[in-house]
């Protein structure tokens, strides 16, 4: 019963419903080239709104945009191979070292019984 009492509508929206029915269908009889342009129109409007705010959504779309463009940064190749001089046989520069985790281990009491005279 909970599951039908949810799919219900209110009493004001089926009236709407039904109003909005009743006047497509008179306007299909009266005019329907009238109809189909408004319907069109109605259409493209919309086609237009979503378009405009797919573009400038501010959501995970930006959130991503700026994600790409970070890892870019971070992990960029350059395409032009580097030259090396012709100079004498020195050693490799150094090479950058990675950063060293911060993960610590933290000993537990597994093994150790407890000291019941301390009590």
């Amino acid at each position: 019963m909970n599951l039908l009492h949810r799919r219900s509508f209110h009493p004001v929206i089926w009236v709407v419903i039904v109003l909005a029915v009743v006047g497509l269908v008179s306007k299909l009889f009266t005019s329907p080239q009238s109809l189909l342009t408004q319907l069109l129109m109605i259409g493209l409007v919309i086609a237009v709104i979503y378009f405009i705010f797919q573009r400038f959504r501010p959501g995970e779309n930006g959130k991503y945009k700026k994600a790409v463009k970070q890892s870019k940064r971070k992990y960029r190749q350059n395409t032009a191979p580097v030259k090396k001089p012709a100079s004498s046989n020195k050693p490799a520069a150094f090479k950058k070292r990675r950063k060293e985790h911060n993960l610590t281990v933290i000993e537990g009491k597994k093994n150790k019984k407890k000291n019941r005279a301390s009590f």
